[in-house]
């Protein structure tokens, strides 16, 4: 089992809408430990068009949180994704974590909440005694955008944050398809769709970090 958390101590930033297409690209279910509950409303969304419920836990506490993890079956991956809080339950959420995917755009304000979601990578660290790392992807941001050295040398700047290739941009086809209920993936087949292009990618990146993490500890 893979637990894929999507994570950042700022709220606003776009976590739901990637836990929600990469939860459906990969064909797993959600555990939602965001308040506002964003997921949930696509998920209606999603029935009231037709379509197969995504399969999404809300769990109320942390034990229940951890009981869940428990007892999912190891050979299936899951995605959670974290509110822009900080709690103890999100703490174990980063702790357990296969990957944490951490979105951002350049906006100072989302640069700044970086900052601040270290400092708790950090805590975490220390406390645990062991690297607690997060994954920063490029999110919604202008398509025509092509410099993100801001984000880069942040990167490069602080120890337990690592860039991915991916960029994820803003896109109408994301809306258009949260508004029907569907992931990206579902929404449209065409392989040339950018925004469909973006989440593969992702996946693709999650996945292999997820092989090369298997080798190692096997």
């Amino acid at each position: 089992m893979a637990v894929i958390v999507v994570a950042h101590s700022k709220g606003g930033v776009g976590k739901s809408l990637i836990a929600w297409n990469l939860a459906i690209a990969k064909n797993t279910p959600i555990l939602d430990l965001d308040y506002q509950k964003s997921l949930v409303f696509a998920n209606k969304f999603r029935i009231n068009n037709d379509y197969k419920a995504i399969k999404i836990m809300q769990p109320t506490s942390q034990k229940e949180f951890i009981d869940f993890l428990e007892e999912y079956p190891e050979d299936k991956d899951i995605v959670v994704d974290v509110g822009g809080f900080d709690s103890s339950t999100n703490r174990v959420a980063l702790f357990i974590a296969d990957i944490i995917i951490t979105p951002v755009n350049e906006d100072m304000q989302e640069i700044a909440g970086l900052i601040k979601f270290h400092a708790t990578l950090e805590e975490l660290s220390t406390k645990m005694n062991k690297k607690v790392k997060a994954h920063i992807v490029i999110n919604n941001v202008n398509p025509n955008s092509k410099d993100f050295a801001i984000v880069s040398d942040f990167s490069d700047k602080y120890e337990l944050y690592e860039k991915l290739n991916t960029v994820i941009a803003r896109r109408a086809d994301f809306s258009k398809a949260m508004k029907e209920g569907l992931g990206i993936t579902e929404y449209t087949k065409d392989s040339s769709n950018k925004a469909r292009q973006s989440i593969l990618s992702l996946k693709k990146e999650i996945d292999i970090h997820i092989k090369n993490m298997e080798k190692i500890d096997g």
